[in-house]
C-alpha cells in the first residue's frame, strides 16, 4: 500500500470514529410464527427436523425487521467512499428496503445479474404487468449519458434520436449541436461533455420502459455507476428471486448439525471458568467467519446447550448463547465503529449474508427462538472491504425445541 493510501486510511478511520451516527437495539425476546419461514423435512441419524427451503425463500417473503435504526455518514466520508450508504429504517419495515446491493454482494453476487435474468427466475411472473419503467430501476436515476455508454458500450454507436430517454436528457444540446442531431451518441458526448453529465433523474423516468434503452436489460447490474447503493426492492423482481437461484446460491448450513439438548433462560450467568471453546456463538471477523466468544462473567447468559450424535462429538456440550443477553465485538475496517462496535453473539450458519442469532430462550417450553441480523458493507476505492457489525434486525427466523435438530453450519 502506497503512502497516499495509508494517509487516506488513517483519515477515514478518524472521520468514521468521530462522525458516524447510528442507532439500533436488540429485542429481548421475539414471538415467532415459524410457519412464516418455508421449510423442508430433514433427517440425520434417525432424528427428524426441518431446514429452510431456499427454493421458496426470497427477500420479499422474509418477515419484517423487529427494531428501528439508522446510519448517518458525514459528507467528508461520502466523498471518499464514492456514494452515500446512509439510511434509516423502522420496526416493521422489510429488509429488502433496508439492505443495499453492495451490502450483500459478496454473499449473493447481485451485481452479476441482469434485469432480463431476474425476470426469468423471479417466483412471481411479471407477464401480466406492463414492462417496468426506468423509474422502477433504482440505479437509473443517478446515471448520466456518459455512465450509460460506459456501462453499455453499444449505445455509443446509436444515433441520439434512437434512444428517447437520452434524447430527453440531452435536451437543448441536440438542437444546438450538429453532431448530436445527425451523429452517434458517442460523437454527441465528445462535442458536448457538460451535457453528458446531466442525470437521468432530471427527466420523467416513468414515461419510458426499460426496453427504451437498448441492451439495458441484458447488461449486468455491476456495470452501472454506483449500483451498490440501490436497495434490493429497487430492482424489479430481485426481491422475488429464491436464495438458491442467486449467482452465488446460499449455503445449506447442514455441513454441521447438532441436537438441541437443554434451553437455559435469563437466570443463567456467565462463568469466567467457562472459556470460548465451550461456545459455538461469537463474533464475525475479517474474512467473514465466526470466532467463538464465551459469555462475560457474571452477566446474563441465556443459552442453548447442544448434544451430538456421539458422546464425544465436536458439538457435545457446546453452548449457543443468546444475542439478547450477550453483545460481542463485530465489524471490520473503519465501519467497525458503528453500533459501538458491537453485534449480538451468534453464527454465520448459511454464509455471510446474515448472522443467525438466538433471540429468546423459554425454559418452561424448552424453546429457543432465532433471528437474522444484517450489516452494511462497502469496498472504498483502493481499500479493503469494510463492514459494520451485524446490527440490522432482527428478522424472525426458525425456532427450535429441545430434542430438535439444530443447523449449525461451518461458522464461515
Amino acid at each position: 500500500m502506497g503512502k497516499n493510501a495509508v494517509i487516506n486510511l488513517k483519515y477515514l478511520s478518524v472521520v468514521a470514529s468521530t462522525y458516524l451516527i447510528f442507532s439500533s437495539s436488540v429485542s429481548s425476546a421475539i414471538a415467532l410464527d415459524t410457519d412464516a419461514v418455508p421449510t423442508i423435512p430433514y433427517e440425520q441419524a434417525l432424528r427428524q427436523g426441518k431446514i429452510p427451503d431456499w427454493s421458496k425463500i426470497t427477500w420479499e417473503m422474509l418477515p419484517a425487521l423487529e427494531q428501528p435504526g439508522f446510519l448517518k455518514v458525514p459528507k467528508e466520508l461520502v466523498l471518499k467512499l464514492g456514494y452515500d450508504p446512509s439510511r434509516e429504517w423502522n420496526a416493521g419495515q422489510k429488509s429488502d428496503s433496508v439492505v443495499m446491493l453492495g451490502d450483500a454482494d459478496d454473499a449473493f453476487r447481485f451485481g452479476d445479474l441482469t434485469l432480463e435474468e431476474i425476470a426469468k427466475i423471479a417466483l412471481k411472473s411479471n407477464a401480466k404487468d406492463k414492462d417496468p419503467t426506468l423509474l422502477d430501476v433504482g440505479f437509473i436515476q443517478w446515471q448520466t449519458t456518459a455512465s450509460l455508454v460506459k456501462a453499455i458500450p453499444t449505445l455509443g454507436n446509436l444515433q441520439v434520436t434512437q434512444v428517447k430517454p437520452i434524447l430527453a436528457v440531452l435536451g437543448q444540446s441536440v438542437s444546438k449541436s450538429s453532431s448530436c442531431r445527425t451523429g452517434t451518441i458517442a460523437q454527441c458526448l465528445r462535442s458536448n461533455p457538460s451535457a453528458a453529465q446531466r442525470t437521468l433523474g432530471d427527466i420523467d423516468l416513468n414515461k419510458y420502459s426499460t426496453k427504451s434503452i437498448p441492451d439495458l436489460e441484458k447488461t449486468p447490474i455491476r456495470q452501472f455507476k454506483d449500483w451498490q447503493r440501490t436497495y434490493i426492492n429497487q430492482v424489479p423482481g430481485l426481491n422475488q428471486v429464491p436464495f438458491d437461484k442467486m449467482p452465488n446460491p446460499i449455503t445449506s448450513g447442514t455441513s454441521s448439525v447438532g441436537i438441541a439438548s437443554v434451553v437455559f433462560g435469563k437466570s443463567e450467568r456467565g462463568d469466567n471458568r467457562v472459556g470460548d471453546n465451550y461456545f459455538i456463538s461469537g463474533s464475525v471477523v475479517r474474512g467473514d467467519y465466526t470466532v467463538t466468544r464465551a459469555c462475560s462473567g457474571g452477566k446474563e447468559c441465556a443459552y442453548l446447550e447442544l448434544g451430538d450424535f456421539t458422546p464425544n462429538g465436536p458439538l457435545y456440550g457446546k453452548r449457543w448463547a443468546s444475542g439478547s443477553s450477550q453483545q460481542v465485538k463485530g465489524g471490520y475496517g473503519f465501519l467497525a465503529g458503528v453500533n459501538g462496535g458491537k453485534e449480538p453473539t451468534g453464527r454465520l450458519v448459511y454464509g455471510n449474508a446474515f448472522k443467525v442469532v438466538m433471540t429468546g430462550a423459554n425454559e418452561s417450553t424448552g424453546t429457543a427462538d432465532f433471528g437474522l441480523f444484517f450489516r452494511i458493507c462497502m469496498r472504498p476505492p483502493f481499500m479493503q472491504k469494510t463492514c459494520t457489525p451485524y446490527f440490522i434486525g432482527p428478522v424472525p427466523w426458525m425456532s427450535v425445541r429441545e430434542n430438535d435438530l439444530v443447523i449449525v453450519g461451518t461458522g464461515r
